[in-house]
């Protein structure tokens, strides 16, 4: 191939690639889908795929505008009714939300998982409302739907917690853990222990998981709180600042992990160094923690009392 030729087969190349960089994207999916409708007619099926382009862009309100005409086309569509709800949810909408989950549960011959995706919905809703014992029977329907829903047994645990049922929440998750085998589930079972102060139960678990684990400053901060539960406090200091010592190494430099701060928060908690607490619930604030780090700093305020800490239990090793 001569040079002009080569230097012809080389532009026309970039422009495809440019072309098909130019095609990607939701936006580009957005107008592609707009064109097919224009040219057709809607469906169901064609207003489900443009809404969830807009879910991707966080264009809640024109996602829920798509849904709500796919809903009208399909009105006995679980799947159309649940994304709707979301989009509402999302959009700042709860009652229009709860509402139209009054409309999927009313959907003959609902599957048990079909019917338990929507209760978990109407859920959050309930919590958006801070109405949480509604939340929780919702949870419970739920997982009497689907039993191995292992996001509603986390979600029952979070509900019974802030209700202050600790026997109901530890049993709640070892059946849980019984039916699922979910490890997720089994951190939440020890994170429940140590807030219901069952000391030596829950250190069994810890000392299982440190002699396994590949990193141990997570099971090492749960082994402190357990440790200063049952008064050996010299060796949960010395758990809690290894725990430190091995979070400062993990830490990235440029854009501190979210997760690390909050354990790290906790570990400087735990020691009662409150001012470094401070900054690292504050800078896990910063890096999209919420609530989680909301309820560190509430902690430490100085009418806050010292003697029980009881962070959220936090998925993970």
């Amino acid at each position: 191939m001569r040079a002009p030729a080569v230097a012809r087969f080389l532009g026309l190349v970039g422009w495809l690639l440019l072309g098909v960089l130019a095609h990607e994207g939701p936006e580009h999916e957005i107008e592609e889908l707009s064109h097919r409708m224009a040219l057709g007619g809607e469906s169901a099926d064609l207003l489900l795929e443009r809404a969830i382009e807009y879910r991707t862009l966080g264009r809640w309100e024109e996602a829920a505008a798509d849904l709500r005409r796919a809903a009208r086309l399909a009105p006995t569509d679980p799947l159309l009714l649940r994304e709707l709800a979301q989009a509402q949810l999302r959009g700042g909408r709860p009652d229009e939300a709860m509402g139209t989950l009054r409309q999927a549960l009313r959907i003959p011959d609902l599957p048990g998982p079909e019917r338990a995706a929507i209760l978990m919905i109407r859920c959050e809703a309930h919590a958006i409302g801070r109405a949480w014992r509604r939340a929780l029977a919702d949870c419970d329907e739920a997982l009497r739907g689907d039993p191995m829903l292992v996001a509603a047994y986390l979600e029952r645990s979070a509900l019974q917690r802030r209700l202050g049922r600790a026997r109901d929440r530890i049993s709640g998750l070892e059946e849980g853990v019984r039916r699922t085998g979910a490890g997720v589930l089994e951190v939440e079972r020890v994170e429940a222990l140590l807030d219901a102060g069952q000391w030596t139960k829950a250190l069994g678990w810890i000392q299982a998981e440190i002699e396994s684990a590949r990193l141990t400053g997570t099971w090492r901060i749960r082994r402190a709180r357990a440790l200063q539960g049952l008064g050996r406090r010299a060796e949960a200091e010395e758990d809690l600042r290894g725990a430190i010592a091995e979070i400062d190494r993990r830490m990235p430099t440029d854009r501190p992990e979210a997760a690390l701060l909050l354990d790290r928060a906790l570990a400087w908690e735990l020691l009662g160094e409150l001012g470094p607490a401070r900054a690292d619930y504050t800078a896990a604030a910063g890096s999209g923690a919420g609530e989680e780090a909301e309820e560190g700093l509430r902690r430490l305020r100085p009418s806050g009392s010292r003697r029980a800490v009881r962070p959220s239990g936090r998925p993970g090793g």
